[in-house]
Parts: structure tokens; sequence; C-alpha cells
């Protein structure tokens, strides 16, 4: 048994030594497709879910403008978002751009899906997800830049800047990464939350956290919102990016109206709009609001 012991000794090495290789192989192996994912071009995508035949001709201008400097500028890949194959037919044929065919389902703004749309996507390409919306005119080629992003920056998620943590849905901006993952799911998983049971949500979220005594007599409304008023797009997406830079779970932004509605005053809870607390979450952030103004423009 002696003699054999420094074999045994020996075999233990080897194995663990092996182990170790495997594990530095496997995050290699990570580490090198994540990278690759990130650097694939990016997907640009918009809402366009209006019925071209009926819609105004102020609409219409919208989306022919949109197209018509997007294209002018770029050969992008772009997928159109609509609830119907009719209406994808006619994004067809206005414009000549593919379109992917959503289910509103019960939900009365279609942005309340887009969690789930971005989030099929980024798993469907492996690729960043560019969300933009129809209202603005292209000046130049977005591609480069937002390549750039992901691949050279390595950054996760951007959002259009309104300062502090006042992110514009007009633009979101998610790389094919787990923390970007995680941010569409969040997004998705409140959503949801919320629309299951209203009533409950309602009473959790907002009721419970407004004290008796932070009401105003004569101007606290404690009747219940609607779901939409508890997780309106924009705000959700502001709880979940912040939540993953500071590690908290609190959903401030999406409650805080419904908050202040039952408060009876606009001043309470003013402090979600404090900036940050340092991160928790182990992600670093960049406030754009500081950045060079040329930076922001680009």
């Amino acid at each position: 048994l002696r003699a054999r012991i420094p074999f045994i000794a020996l075999a233990v090495f080897l194995v663990f030594a092996l182990s170790e290789r495997l594990q530095l192989a496997s995050v290699t192996s990570v580490t090198e497709k994540l990278k690759t994912e990130r650097c694939q071009a990016p997907l640009l995508t918009s809402v366009v879910d209006y019925d071209l035949d009926s819609a105004s001709q102020e609409m219409l201008r919208m989306l022919d403008n949109y197209f018509t400097t997007l294209r002018a500028h770029s050969k992008i890949e772009f997928v159109a978002l609509a609830s119907s194959e009719e209406r994808c037919e006619q994004v067809k044929q206005r414009w000549g751009e593919t379109c992917r065919v959503f289910h509103l389902g019960e939900h009365r703004w279609a942005k309340n899906l887009i969690g789930r749309e971005i989030l099929a996507m980024l798993r469907e390409s492996r690729r960043p997800v560019v969300l933009v919306d129809t209202d603005v005119s292209v000046g130049l080629d977005p591609e480069p830049l937002l390549a750039k992003l992901s691949c050279d920056f390595g950054v996760d998620f951007a959002g259009g800047d309104e300062d502090r943590w006042n992110i514009n849905s007009g633009f979101l901006f998610f790389a094919p990464t787990p923390v970007a993952e995680s941010i569409a799911t969040c997004v998705v998983d409140w959503i949801d939350l919320v629309r299951s049971d209203v009533d409950g949500a309602f009473k959790k979220y907002v009721l419970d956290t407004v004290p008796e005594g932070a009401r105003i007599e004569g101007k606290s409304d404690v009747r219940r919102v609607d779901a939409t008023a508890m997780s309106f797009d924009q705000d959700v997406v502001k709880d979940c990016a912040r939540n993953a830079v500071t590690n908290e779970t609190e959903m401030r932004f999406s409650v805080h109206i419904a908050r202040k509605r039952v408060a009876g005053t606009v001043d309470f809870a003013q402090d979600v709009h404090l900036d940050v607390p340092p991160p928790g979450g182990g992600i670093g952030w960049y406030d754009g609001s500081k950045c060079n103004p040329v930076v922001r423009a680009a």
C-alpha cells in the first residue's frame, strides 16, 4: 500500500490538474463565445403596429421619414414588430422591410410586450438587439456605433438618456449577454406579475407602502389603478436597469405615480429620483448626462 501511495497521490494530482484545465478551458470557451456573439452585427427593431389604410397622414409622414432616412444612410438589418400578419404585410409592401408578428393578448400597450420580444430575439439570434422609436430622423449610419458599444466597449445595456435614471425607452440597446438578458427577463417578469393579480399588486406595492399618516385627507385617492399604470414599459426598464447595478429588487419607478396618487401629493417619495447608490451588483454603469456633449450626440 505504501508503495502505491505516491502513485495514488500522483493520480489524484493529475485528476485535479486535469479538472482545473478543463474548467479553465470551459471558462475560456464561454468567454470566447460571448465575445463572438457580442461582435455580431446588431439587429435594429421598431414597433410599427399600425393599420396603414386608416393611419393619419401625419403618422404616415413620420413613418416614411423614419424608413427613408434610415435607408438613405444604412444597410443595417432591420425587423419591424406588428400585432398581425396583415399589418406586417403592409410594412413589407410600403417599405420593403422584414416584419415579425407579436401577440398583444390582453395588453393595451404594444411596448409592454417589448421585453418579451427582445428576449426572444436575443436568444434566437445571439447578437445585439436595438429598439428605436419611429419618430426620429436618421442622420448617419447607426451600425458602426452600435457595433462598437457591444464589441469594443463591452456595453451590456444602454438606454436613451433623460438624466439620472430617467431612461427613455425610445432607444434601448441589449447585448447578447447574461446581464442584458437578466434586464429583459426582469421587464417580462414584472409586467406578468402585475397583470396576473392587479388587485394584489396594487395592495402590496402601492397601498401598503404609503402610510396612513402620509396620505393627505381629501386628496388621497386609493382607488385601484390598472395594470399598465403599474407596469408602463419605460418605468419598468428604469427599475430593471437600476436594480441590475445596485442589486436591489424594489420596482420603485413602476409604482411611483400610483403611490403619489394614494398619498395625494406629488412630493411623496421623491427620493426615487436621487442619484444611484454605490453599485452592489458588481456591474459598472455610465451616466450619459455627464458625458461630453459630442459623445452624447453621437
